[in-house]
Formats: structure tokens, sequence, C-alpha cells
């Protein structure tokens, strides 16, 4: 396949558009006469079905640790309807994969058929070329086009999704009512929110806590700060905006919180993992977080601290807006070294068919990437952060996936850091991290 050259004149906000601008209940259309990347550029034809015969067929799936479902009894249903074989089903931390798939990428290794992806990835082996575009009859019709986003980018599909996400805020009635709050009442601004986390602040726990302890997690913990203070991380040809007004208000703010008001528990800049998080939230040693869907279904798990009944959620609250976030949705993508391309998107189309995705609501919390899913009353039910997911649509949710994320991540990270600790003032930290992350930029952009 062709390496696609992005150019500042070329590019769109593929995998990162705001959920609220493109419309929760928008859907993708396989027969939509919008060319594909590929039939732009004349590369490599697109991937479509072509009806062949896939019994026997054997793939490999190389998968992140955040969806257990599939192991745990969808690989078998998987096999049973369509023949195909996952010889190879393995499961490994996030924060290992990158280097990991660039690796084997680069090895133009033909061993597995389909990675774990989202934006930023889909954005950066997409346009090295080493993930396989998808035609558009590849896509199911009922598909929510955010979620599509976190496989696409430059107007090109590179996987299918299989998990829809935004974070929202998540907290503790019990705490609240302790510390003389009406528990039911969601914080409707910053200062509220301020305000909450210091009144439930005590001895023994801290109001608010997050997961800044990594790269990855330094850079959602600020992109989200950035857009609650009304900013945006680029302009519309991709120059960055690290330094503006937005981003150094969103930076102080929450170093205030750690520094200032005491609210933010210390522990949030060694924690690396959502998954962390969710525990300090379930285990009521933290009052407040802003955290993904899943963490409902742990707060209400048998064994928690908290209750269905004890757990608030609502939007997070703004800074200088109502309120924004950050959009986590994770995908699957095909290999372009794959010799099982077609038994592989059978893969990418069953995982975010419905079955599939029931199974990832039910039992995992996640929100669903099929709009016959999220509609159904079945779901609001089993996940009633899915009120406050449709409410979030109304304001601006990206993650600004794109080639050199992974690059940013790290420089920014350094930055963050330093802020946080007080060894740098933010405006300085973001100043220094623009400097860096221009020429990271012109060298893909050109």
């Amino acid at each position: 396949m062709a390496v696609h050259t992005l150019t500042r004149r070329s590019a769109v906000l593929g995998g990162s558009a705001g959920i609220g601008a493109l419309g929760l209940a928008g859907c993708v259309s396989p027969t939509s006469d919008r060319a594909t990347g590929a039939d732009r550029r004349g590369s490599s034809r697109a991937l479509a079905p072509d009806g062949s015969s896939l019994e026997g067929t054997e793939i490999s799936i190389l998968d992140d640790n955040t969806n257990s479902v599939f192991k745990n009894g969808l690989i078998q249903r998987f096999q049973d309807q369509t023949g195909i074989v996952v010889k190879n089903y393995e499961m490994a931390n996030f924060n290992d994969l990158h280097d990991r798939f660039a690796t084997s990428f680069a090895a133009q290794d033909s061993s597995v058929d389909v990675v774990m992806t989202w934006a930023g990835w889909s954005a950066e082996f997409g346009q090295a070329g080493w993930l396989q575009e998808l035609a558009p009859e590849a896509i199911p019709q009922d598909l929510i086009r955010p979620a599509l986003d976190a496989v696409s980018w430059d107007g090109s599909v590179y996987g299918l999704p299989k998990f829809a996400s935004v974070q929202t805020m998540f907290w503790n009635r019990g705490h609240f009512a302790d510390a003389g709050l009406e528990p039911d009442a969601a914080p409707q601004s910053w200062d509220e929110f301020v305000t909450a986390a210091k009144a439930v602040t005590t001895d023994d726990r801290y109001g608010f806590c997050c997961d800044m302890g990594n790269p990855a997690g330094a850079y959602q913990n600020f992109l989200r700060a950035l857009l609650l203070a009304g900013g945006e991380l680029y302009d519309k040809d991709w120059t960055p905006k690290l330094d503006s007004e937005a981003a150094v208000e969103g930076l102080t703010k929450m170093v205030e919180l750690l520094q200032v008001h005491k609210v933010m528990d210390p522990s949030s800049l060694q924690i690396t993992n959502a998954s962390d998080l969710i525990d300090v939230f379930a285990k009521g040693n933290t009052s407040i977080v802003f955290n993904w869907p899943f963490q409902w279904a742990s707060a209400v798990a048998k064994g928690a601290e908290t209750t269905a009944q004890t757990t608030g959620n609502a939007l997070i609250p703004g800074i200088s807006v109502r309120s924004a976030s950050i959009d986590g949705s994770e995908g699957y993508a095909i290999s372009t070294f794959s010799s099982n391309k077609q038994a592989a998107l059978r893969w990418l189309q069953f995982a975010a068919g419905a079955e599939a995705q029931t199974r990832i609501v039910d039992d995992e919390g996640w929100f669903p990437v099929s709009k016959t899913v999220l509609d159904a009353p079945e779901t609001t039910k089993t996940l009633p952060v899915v009120t406050s997911y449709k409410e979030s649509t109304d304001y601006v949710t990206k993650r600004y996936g794109t080639p050199w994320s992974n690059e940013l991540d790290q420089l920014l990270s350094a930055h963050v850091f330093a802020a946080m600790s007080q060894k740098e003032k933010p405006s300085d930290a973001l100043k220094a991290a623009q400097r860096e992350l221009l020429p990271v930029v012109e060298k893909y952009l050109g």
C-alpha cells in the first residue's frame, strides 16, 4: 500500500471531530458517494467484502486489555457464526502497544491480522500505510459517526470501532451528603466543582482524583482542561495552540487543584490507568472523578463501596464554557501485511455488530457504537450514564488523534508534570511545549 502524505491543505479533523458537531445519532452510510482516501489518491484499492468462503481461515488478533467480553464467549460465537478460526487472541497493556505495533509494522510482520487502535494510532499508522483502508461497503450502516472517528484519518477509514467512550463526572452522593451538600446536585461550573471538592476533602480522603501518571494520561487531562476553558489544540491548518490563553488557564486550574485548593489526591501524578482510577472511586477513597463510562459498572459492582444509589453522574463542569469532554473510543484495524484480510474484516464487522455491542454494554459498561443498541431502552436501563452521554453531544468533545500523537504525549507530559509540581509556571511550561511541538508537526505536514 502506498504511503499517504498529509499536507496542511488536505488535512481534515479525522479522528478528532467533536461529537456535538457531527451529531451522536448521525450514522455512516456505506452507500455514501464520498470518495475514499484510496480513490482520491490513486493508491491501493480499499478493502470491501468479496463474498469468498472463509471456512477454516485463521486469524490472529492483538488487543489491549480493555474488553474481556471477547475472550469470555464472543470469540467462540464469532467462530460458530463464521467458521473462521481465531488462532491467537492476545490482550496486552495499552501502554505497551504503540511501540510493539510500530516495530511489527516496520518489519512487515504478517503474523497479526487484527490490531486494536484509537484515533491517534489510526492517524499515525494509517498515514504510514500500515493499516488497511476500508471501502464504504465494508462499513455497517448504523454506526455512530463519532465512534468511527477513532478509526479514521484524513478522509479515510482504517477500521471499525469496538466501543464508544466520552468522559463524564462521577461523584459520591454519600460524601456530598456527609459534607452538607445536596447529594443529587451536580456542580454546574468549575467554581462550584472546586467548592464541592473542598467540602468533601477530609483528613483521610481527597475530594478529587485523576490519572496523570504517564504521557497519555497527562495529555488527556491537559486536553480536557483546555477544552473546558473554551480552547482549541490546533487551528484550521493544524498549527498547535499549546500556549493559548485557554490552554494556560486550563493547566493553571489543574495546578490549583493540587497546589492551592489541596483537593487533588497527589497520587493522581502516579496513577497511569483509568482502571486504577476507577478502583480508587469504587473503594470510596475519593469523591469526584472525571472518567470513562465503565466507571459506572465498577461503581455499582458487587463488593464496591459505592452503589447505584450513591453514585452520581453528570456533565463535567466547565471553566469558561458549560461543559466539554474528551473522546476515548477504540476500534480494530487490519494490518496491511495480513494475508487474511477478508476474515479479518468479518471480525471487525462482528465486533461492531449488535450482539457484541450489547455484551460490551451489559458486561463492561462502555457505550455502544451501534445506534440500534444505543437507542434500545435496555441500554439506558443497564447503563444510566448513557443519558449524560447524549447530553454531552451539545458540547465540544475531542481527542485530536494525529500522526504525531505519540510524540505530542511525550513532550507535553514533561512540561505538564513540571507545572503540576511547580517547577515551571503553566505559561512557561506551555510556551516550551509549543516550541518543541512546532517542528514535530512540520515534519509530518511539510
